[in-house]
């Protein structure tokens, strides 16, 4: 008889678009034992269709961005669903892959089911539990107060679940696992580390057959060239949660993956990589394989790091290969600062890469990151220096954060060297303080909003995620039907406001066009103040976007032909706050003649503040 395994995550997770990537890993690699039923529920595309949120886009959005603090009423019945949907399986095992914006609703459905089921043995792993070596030693203390469950594995999975699935088969019940904490007899065994699965081609593919294509958002699938990062940014605290160093699957076996997911009707794919080009010349290999065996394939994503080895030559390759963007973790082009980030790359290599990989077709965007220790206005201005040069190389900025020190991170564990008071981490690692108390929150913040005001002058617009979760350059002017009504998700929508009861004084924008670049695509540069009295946030309730609406001069002035909409720059503009952010026209989309354009704020779903009487800017254009 074979022993039964549940995988599954719970919400939120960001797994809408296509299927989870780890769970598919560990069903492959258990049922490699023919005496294994492994199978996988997909808990977050279950929510994504219950009553909890009825595939409304924005709620899902809003309930990922603001991770839940606690459980509410209104969570009740799906948690409770999700909890029968497992036992109904009659497992002998269940498996969560725990993540810190799902750990609360883990936490429900595992204690449920082990009250339900006490026979069953629960499992937990995934990334809430991947820790470099120094602190690998918390996990057992977090086991303890988790009285359901049986077992959690650390970093990487296959293995440790195998032995302890294989235990399980046996009728045993586990004492002692490399790379696990055990609960064993009332106390918590503690198995250490466990050595990593060196050779990456014995893994085998991940399995997805449990979660069927048409239950998610997008046609792409995830995949994974390498684990690990060649890279020691002191910043990051995903460098080496998978030991030191990377390994590499050889470009035969990737590419044999390749043309198992084509045979399965996918030819769009995701890099899940931290980093796709670690090993420069095994990357190469792939991209020559996919185009000699004439492969047609599309990669939507793939995360690179600057290096002197990439040339407009190699990012041709990339291209051909089927490559669409290139996404660099630039974060400053300050050789100073650089150096203190250990990124390992010269601010004249990260300039020739920007340029070699647009001239040679590819998306180029960029995530930077301003205000980290030891920066000064002077090192400041040499990132806004690279991206005044290079704007008409570069696409889209992915963010321009304010640096944050993460527990873990080579920051953390070196605070003297990095010139951090220790007194200002403990509760809030964004408001840190320098020793000296020149570097603190509010300057972070405010170099973050200099350098929208500087991409906004330049003409460089902010990525956007919510097309398919992928960072994707705004195509923000968007045909629509002739004479569509104003919509969102394809679902239309009349202002609610009652203007002769409306408070004009609630939600009211000072938009300013500081600047119009007529090159193509027309750059409109635009300066946004709150002049209400609400603040502005990403998603929630009152979800407020930028937006823009082009009518046809002529007959009927009235006639909308092109509207877009567009993210706030900062989770949140509090009011008398400015951000500043640009609008891309695409003036080849318009036929031949007058357009009115419009740019205002808008309370999705619900009203333009132009319904409240504020005043949008108007500005006209001929194509």
């Amino acid at each position: 008889m074979s022993t039964k395994v549940v995988l599954t995550m719970l919400p939120f997770s960001n797994h809408l678009f296509t299927p989870p990537i780890q769970l598919a890993y560990l069903k492959g690699y258990l049922q490699q034992d023919k005496d294994i039923e492994a199978k996988i529920i997909d808990l977050e595309v279950s929510c994504y269709r219950s009553p909890m949120i009825s595939r409304d886009a924005k709620l899902y959005w809003e309930k990922l961005w603001n991770s839940p603090t606690g459980i509410h009423q209104d969570d009740m019945p799906f948690l409770n669903s999700a909890v029968e949907s497992i036992i109904t399986q009659k497992p002998d095992l269940v498996g969560f892959s725990v993540t810190n914006t799902n750990y609360l609703f883990t936490r429900y459905v595992s204690e449920q089911i082990k009250k339900i089921s006490p026979q069953v043995y629960i499992v937990y792993g995934g990334r809430r539990f991947c820790l470099k070596k120094k602190w690998r030693h918390a996990v057992a203390n977090w086991h303890a107060v988790m009285a359901d469950v049986d077992c959690i594995v650390k970093n990487e999975g296959e293995a440790a679940l195998q032995e302890i699935v294989t235990i399980v088969k046996s009728g045993g019940k586990p004492e002692h696992c490399r790379g696990a904490t055990i609960r064993h007899k009332n106390r918590i065994v503690d198995g250490g580390d466990r050595g990593y699965i060196e050779d990456l081609d014995t893994i085998p593919f991940p399995d997805f057959s449990d979660l069927a294509r048409e239950d998610y958002l997008s046609d792409y699938i995830r995949i994974l060239f390498s684990r690990g990062c060649s890279g020691r940014c002191s910043y990051c605290v995903e460098n080496d949660y998978m030991d030191e160093g990377v390994r590499y699957r050889s470009p035969g076996n990737i590419v044999e993956e390749v043309k198992l997911r084509i045979s399965q009707g996918y030819s769009r794919f995701q890099s899940c990589d931290l980093c796709i080009n670690s090993d420069h010349n095994k990357f190469k290999e792939v991209c020559k394989s996919i185009i000699d065996q004439g492969l047609n394939v599309e990669f939507i994503f793939g995360e690179f790091k600057h290096s002197p080895l990439l040339t407009k030559e190699i990012f041709k390759l990339f291209r051909k290969a089927g490559f669409r963007s290139a996404v660099f973790g630039t974060e400053s082009a300050s050789q100073p600062i650089l150096n203190k980030m250990r990124k390992g790359v010269k601010s004249e290599v990260i300039e020739s890469n920007i340029k070699d990989a647009h001239r040679s077709g590819l998306e180029v965007i960029l995530y930077l990151m301003v205000g980290f220790p030891g920066e000064t206005e002077e090192t400041f201005q040499e990132t806004v220096g690279l991206l005044k040069r290079n704007k008409k190389y570069i696409d889209a900025i992915g963010f321009a954060a304010p640096t944050t020190i993460c527990w873990g991170s080579g920051i953390y564990d070196n605070l003297d060297d990095y010139g951090i008071n220790p007194d200002s981490l403990p509760c809030l690692p964004d408001r840190w303080e320098s020793s000296d108390g020149d570097n603190c929150y509010n300057w972070r913040l405010d170099l973050s909003k200099k350098m929208e005001y500087y991409m906004a002058e330049s003409g460089v617009p902010l990525v956007i995620f919510y097309n398919d979760g992928n960072p994707g350059v705004p195509q923000l002017a968007r045909r629509l039907p002739q004479a569509a009504p104003v919509a969102k998700n394809g679902r239309s929508f009349k202002s609610s406001v009652d203007r002769s009861t409306s408070d004009l004084k609630e939600y009211s924008a000072d938009i300013r066009i500081n600047d119009i670049s007529d090159k193509r695509p027309a750059v409109f540069a635009l300066q946004i103040t709150n002049r209400g009295r609400k603040e502005w946030r990403k998603g929630g309730g009152d979800w407020i976007r930028f937006g823009c609406r082009i009518y046809r001069e002529g007959g009927d002035k009235n006639r909308l032909v092109l509207e877009s909409r567009q993210e706030i720059t900062r989770e949140v503009i509090s009011p008398g706050d400015t951000f500043y952010t640009s609008f891309l026209l695409h003036k080849e989309e318009l036929k031949k003649g007058r357009y009115r354009v419009k740019f205002d704020l808008v309370n999705e779903s619900k009203f333009w503040f132009e319904d409240l009487g504020s005043r949008p800017v108007i500005e006209y254009v001929e194509p």
